[in-house]
């Protein structure tokens, strides 16, 4: 067996048995448990034929049942991809098609194998028929150790598959850096899984396990309830996006005061703002930067001040080398200079499942290295520091980061233009708010209603694509305004789409005496929330709600009404009236 983390897992339960592992909600494992039930469901997909470079997808809720599942496909020698249970049907079966071969899904059936105590049963599920299985079931070094959906410019998910050489070159850097003196705390590691296992940053708390560590798999609840979570057990180690971060600290958490000595950050450029509150002498702050394609990170390193103008993402890991190129004809660069960012080294992964072409078109020779070697084009902006290090300077193309996740713009547009009603679009990001708004302006066909073409395109497009990837604000133009260069002038769209209209903040709401007590309740959320006058049939969208509002409504729904409405469904109620009715069908 060459998966390292396993192997340090497999000898921490030989040594310490009894040492606490796995925490998610009343459940918890301890490492020889862990190890246990790990083994037991690595012989059921073994028996089920599962083996080298086999894709297990895994669509099951967070919990614990996900971290035996991770662990007991790599001792099958197999691959495991992440698929979110509430994603739309479609983009399900268009992930299983292009990339697993079978699925680790929850089962209520008597015989169902039971993995984590207090949670649901599993069964595995062949997706492929006759196809021939490996016997050796031990994992190498050169096969795939896990599949990582990304956004595509077709509008269908970009499958990465990284190998376990890079999975372990990562995870020995992550070891030795908890180990560095200047990383306050006591040793003692416990260690928060907040993001989804759909960010390959969800590893980074898991890997920690091999470093002895205790995972505590935070809850899906509301900033309070994280909040809550990092208190009650006592985490001493965090990971997130600055999104996540940002979060918290309005919600109240106080680093300070916790029991926090250790934060990763990455996935969006870090925020002077939330440095400056993680950052102290109790409490190491760490950016680390690398997409999906370079195997979680490609750089990292301690944050010290909040004094810069541009986001800092450290110095490269070791085994990688970062390139920066003035052009695409690789004319290098100089130290100072906005260049084109590319990563080759250990942590490369293999490229796209079944996508030979944008796999060449994005996996290109290394000019610098060994025959054979080939470095990542990351589509970012970077330069060189003086003392060291590199600083992010922005994207080269249209894909982009809101609220931690990864967006095609392009792959939004060729989702809309799918529509009868549309004849070419283009999805943007707004920035002209507090917070970044994703944004579609489309020509449409015909003279049909705004307002219920409108309606349709949600649609359409929660039907097709995750909920954050379904655009806040959305409008019809005459004409998509061109610039000089013949491109669609972006700052001309923002100019015509407006976030937010003007609201009369001394203006009366209509008489609510004849409102129930969960309309009263949900008007309260959305008035405290969006900071503005409404009423209960007044569109959302109009007063201008934003992702990160949707997210905050629906927390807050759920902690004082105790009903979870799914956001795909909320970006379809549109209003207030609508929601409660909602509520009242999944209550």
């Amino acid at each position: 067996m060459t998966v390292f983390v396993l192997e340090r897992i497999k000898d921490i339960a030989a040594r310490e048995p009894h040492r606490p592992a796995v925490r998610a909600g009343v459940g918890s494992l301890d490492y020889g448990g862990l190890t246990a039930a790990a083994t037991d469901l690595c012989d059921l997909l073994r028996a089920q034929g599962v083996g080298q470079e086999d894709v297990v997808a895994i669509t099951l809720p967070r919990g614990g049942n996900q971290i035996i599942a991770m662990l007991a496909i790599w001792m099958s020698g197999a691959a495991y991809l992440p698929v979110d249970a509430q994603w739309p049907e479609g983009r399900r079966q268009l992930i299983f098609a292009d990339s697993a071969t079978f699925v680790l899904e929850e089962s209520a059936e008597a015989d169902a194998h039971v993995a984590m105590k207090g949670e649901s049963g599993l069964r595995v599920r062949p997706l492929t028929e006759g196809r021939e299985h490996s016997r050796d079931n031990s994992a190498s070094e050169p096969n795939l150790a896990y599949v990582i959906g990304t956004s595509g410019s077709t509008g269908t998910p970009l499958a990465v598959g990284v190998e376990f050489a890079a999975l372990n070159n990562y995870a020995r850097y992550l070891l030795d850096l908890v180990k560095q003196p200047e990383i306050p705390g006591d040793g003692d590691l416990r260690v928060l899984l907040s993001a989804d296992l759909s960010f390959d940053a969800s590893l980074r708390p898991v890997l920690l396990l091999a470093a002895g560590a205790e995972l505590i798999i935070a809850p899906d609840g509301s900033w309070q309830d994280h909040i809550d979570c990092i208190a009650a057990h006592g985490v001493t180690v965090l990971s997130g996006v600055p999104s996540w971060y940002s979060g918290v600290l309005g919600a109240g958490f106080v680093p300070a005061d916790s029991s926090v000595r250790l934060a990763f950050i990455g996935g969006e450029p870090a925020p002077n703002g939330v440095v400056r509150k993680l950052a102290s002498d109790r409490c190491a702050v760490v950016v680390q930067y690398g997409p999906t394609e370079t195997t979680v990170a490609a750089t990292g390193g301690r944050l010290l001040s909040d004094e810069f103008l541009e986001p800092p993402i450290g110095q490269t890991l070791p085994g990688v080398q970062v390139h920066l190129y003035r052009n695409t004809d690789l004319d290098a660069a100089v130290d100072g200079e906005s260049a084109h960012l590319y990563v080759s080294g250990a942590g490369i992964a293999r490229g796209y499942m079944n996508d030979p072409r944008t796999t060449a078109e994005r996996f290109v020779p290394d000019p610098s290295g060994p025959p054979g070697s080939r470095m990542f084009r990351t589509g970012d902006l970077a330069k060189a520091l003086p003392q060291g290090g590199y600083s992010f300077l922005g994207r080269t193309d249209d894909q982009v980061k809101i609220d931690g996740h990864r967006i095609e713009l392009t792959g939004i547009s060729s989702v809309l233009n799918r529509h009868p009603a549309v004849a070419q679009s283009v999805a943007f990001v707004h920035s002209d708010s507090a917070h970044p708004l994703l944004a579609a302006c489309y020509v449409g066909v015909g003279g049909q209603e705004e307002a219920a073409v409108e309606a349709s395109l949600r649609e359409h497009l929660a039907g097709e694509l995750p909920g954050y990837e379904v655009p806040v604000l959305i409008q019809r133009v005459d004409s998509l305004p061109m610039t000089e260069r013949g491109k669609v002038d972006v700052a001309a769209l923002s100019l015509l789409v407006r976030p937010a209209p003007a609201v009369d903040v001394e203006a009366e709401v209509d008489d609510e005496s004849d409102l129930t007590d969960i309309e009263r309740t949900v008007m309260a959320i959305v008035r405290k929330t969006l900071d503005v006058p409404c009423s209960i049939d007044d569109e959302l969208f109009a007063l201008g709600l934003t992702s990160l509002d949707s997210l905050k409504i629906l927390a807050q729904i759920r902690e004082e009404l105790g009903v979870r409405v799914r956001l795909r469904d909320f970006f379809q109620a549109r209003t207030a009236r609508s929601v409660c009715k909602l509520i009242g069908t999944v209550n």
